[in-house]
Parts: C-alpha cells; structure tokens; sequence
C-alpha cells in the first residue's frame, strides 16, 4: 500500500514537472518570438529612417551638382559670350586695318605711274617753251628737263620700295625716257648751243642720229623676243649699261638746253659748263653703242636656234 502510493505520487509529480517544463518552455518561446519581432522592427525602422537620410543626401547632392552646373554653365556661356565678342572686334578691327591697307596700297600704286606720265607731259611743254623769245627760256627748258630726269629715277625707286612694280608702268618707263632724250636731242639740233655750233656743228645731229637708230633697232629687237619668249626675252632685259647711258645722256642734255644761249667765251664757268656737256653726249654715245653690242650678242644666241 505505502509502495503504490509513492508510485503514484512519483508519477503525478513527474508529470507536473513536465507541465510545468513545458509552460516555461512555452513562455521561452514566447518571450524569444516577441522579442525578436521587436528587434525585426527596430531593424526596419533603423532602415527606413537610414534610406531618408539617403534620399536627403541624395536630393542635396543633386541640387548642389545642379547649382555647380548651372554656374559652371553661366561661366562657359560668358566666357564664350566674351570671346565671340572680342573676336567681332578683332574681326572688324583686322577688315578695318585690311581696307586701309588696301587703299594705302592702291593709292601708292598710282604715284610711281603718274610720275612717269609727267615726263610723257613734259615733252610737249618743252616744244612749246623751246622756241619762245626771252633770257628765260633756256632755265625753264633746263629746269622742266632736269625735273623729268629726276622722275625718271625717283618712279623706279618708290615701285621697287613699295613694291608696286606694274606692267603698265614697265611700259610705260622707258618710253618716257626716249620721247624725252629725242624730243631734246631734235630741238638743239634745230638751234644748236654757240660753242658747238660753231665749231663741231655735226656733233649733235651725229649724236641724233646715233641714239634714235638704236632705239628703233632696241624696239625691234624687245618686240621679236617678247615674241619669242623664254630666255630670249630675259636675254633683253635692262643692264647697268643702258641705265648709266640713259643717265649719261639726261646731264648731257640738261647742261647743252641750260647754256643754248650763252656766250661760250663768256665765263669759264660757261665754258667748263659746254665743254662738260660735249663730253657727257659723247660718252653717251659710247655707252650706246656699246649697250647695243651687248644686247645684239644676247640676242643671236636665240636667233640662231
């Protein structure tokens, strides 16, 4: 009997223990599901407020990139702004200096050239005047004549400073010279100086006669080797020669119109003065003969081919 009742008492308190084992285990499980569903939330709330902050820092980050582009835009833009401006000014400046440059060019193109037209309007000024009567007539035609002269070196000299150089003007030059040195030569043919009147009355139509055939005979040769071109028409081109003839013969000539009228006996300077221009026509006359040759030489290379 007291056996079987501990039994049973062993038994009614094994399976309280195990109630009781299983409601803790229960309220472990409960305890440890609720406090896990609290963590699961704090966790949440942690992210979303984490993913705010990023959103924040996101849209501050984008409008201050907005504000840096726009101002870096507005700097491009006035930078470019600025620099469209000063290239117009540059621009206009430059087409402003090029049309001034351009006129000063044109304009300096004219000057040599009308230089070389006054000598052609020289020639029948000096017609005119050389027969009029009066003591003043030989200073104008020497002073006209020596003026013309001078043009004749002072056209050559700006063409080639300014470098204007133009076909008419290569034309024109040298025709200028020979209606000068002929009209010249004519004239004191027909009232020869007293010294060489009287005493070597042939000298100045000799010397006419002279320079007048080698100029047509230059012409005509000038004419067949522009024909001919190539080296033939550089074979022609004017030497040191020819300018030291034409210079020669432009004093001569200035002194002969200057002392037409003087009394050869008169002055030594009068005198120094013929004897000084006879000289100057007859080496003239030399240099022209000899500036012929030389041409004539140059020239038969290409004749022959």
């Amino acid at each position: 009997m007291p056996s079987s009742c501990f039994s049973k008492f062993s038994l009614q308190s094994s399976s309280f223990t195990n109630a009781v084992a299983k409601d803790l285990n229960k309220n472990k499980i409960a305890t440890c599901r609720s406090s896990w569903s609290s963590q699961r939330m704090r966790t949440a709330s942690i992210r979303r407020t984490l993913a705010k902050l990023e959103n924040r820092k996101e849209v501050n980050n984008s409008e201050t990139s907005n504000n840096s582009k726009l101002f870096i835009n507005s700097g491009l833009e006035k930078a470019l702004f600025e620099r469209r401006i000063s290239s117009r000014r540059e621009a206009s400046t430059e087409a402003g200096d090029g049309e001034t440059s351009n006129a000063a060019r044109s304009w300096k193109s004219q000057i040599p050239t009308l230089l070389t037209l006054t000598r052609v309007v020289v020639v029948p000024v000096l017609v005119a005047i050389y027969f009029l009567p009066g003591p003043w007539v030989p200073d104008a035609c020497a002073g006209m004549f020596l003026a013309a002269a001078f043009t004749d070196w002072l056209d050559g000299y700006l063409a080639r400073k300014w470098n204007v150089v133009s076909a008419f003007g290569a034309f024109l030059d040298p025709v200028a010279d020979k209606l000068m040195v002929t009209t010249a030569l004519i004239l004191l043919c027909t009232k020869l100086p007293a010294g060489l009147g009287t005493q070597y009355p042939w000298f100045l139509p000799l010397s006419a006669i002279i320079i007048i055939a080698r100029e047509i005979t230059m012409s005509a040769l000038r004419e067949w080797a522009a024909s001919a071109g190539g080296e033939a028409h550089k074979a022609v081109a004017v030497n040191s020669i020819g300018k030291w003839k034409t210079a020669t013969q432009m004093t001569a000539l200035t002194l002969m119109l200057l002392l037409r009228d003087a009394n050869p006996t008169a002055s030594a300077l009068v005198i120094f003065g013929t004897t000084s221009g006879a000289i100057l026509l007859m080496i003239a006359n030399l240099l022209t003969v000899w500036s012929l040759a030389v041409y004539l030489k140059n020239a038969l290379k290409y004749m022959s081919t």
